[in-house]
């Protein structure tokens, strides 16, 4: 499931846990929003925990391979990781989009994680058992545009906003936000 924002806003979606920015011209009025063919698309990426959250990560949509994404596990998000978990204690659990559920992928997670939930024990575009997902890229999006009138001139200036408004989403809201996952998790295995 997708859904879409207006007045160049940002598109999550709701099939990974990465938001996809959409940069669009601004068409007839401020309410409408025309994405056109040469619109340009920008991932977002991070992670969340109870001791915090990650750096958020700008990634190209082009180097979305198997090779880029092991790459960006090794020199970003495991370094962001081991840094709230210094132990390495934490476990860690992604989306099902091809890139992360690629055998190379998950040998390389199985080989340098201490523990990790592989693909096969995940339930594939389940947003609602992602805080990302179903809590903190709603908030994050709300922050971006808040009382925000005008569109934003260029990509580096909706990214700029992104990285600032990312360091006000507190550790309490984050928390708040996995506390759900243990209600959402039974409320899930119940259904099945």
């Amino acid at each position: 499931m997708s859904m879409n924002f207006y007045l160049k806003r940002f598109h999550i979606s709701r099939d990974t846990s990465e938001i996809v920015l959409h940069v669009t011209k601004q068409c007839l009025q401020a309410f409408y929003h025309h994405r056109n063919r040469l619109s340009k698309k920008l991932m977002v990426n991070a992670g969340v925990s109870w001791n915090g959250k990650t750096e958020i990560f700008f990634i190209d949509p082009q180097n979305t391979k198997v090779n880029e994404y092991i790459d960006f596990l090794k020199t970003s998000l495991l370094p962001e990781c081991r840094r709230l978990y210094p132990d390495n204690d934490f476990v860690f659990i992604q989306d099902s989009v091809p890139s992360h559920r690629a055998k190379a992928t998950q040998n390389f997670l199985r080989d340098n994680t201490h523990d990790f939930i592989n693909s096969q024990e995940c339930t594939p575009h389940s947003p609602d058992l992602n805080p990302l997902d179903y809590s903190v890229w709603d908030i994050l999006q709300k922050l971006v545009y808040e009382g925000r009138r005008e569109p934003f001139a260029n990509l580096k200036d909706l990214q700029n906003v992104i990285r600032e408004k990312w360091h006000d989403v507190d550790d309490q809201t984050v928390r708040k936000a996995i506390l759900q996952w243990k209600r959402r998790l039974a409320a899930m295995a119940k259904q099945n």
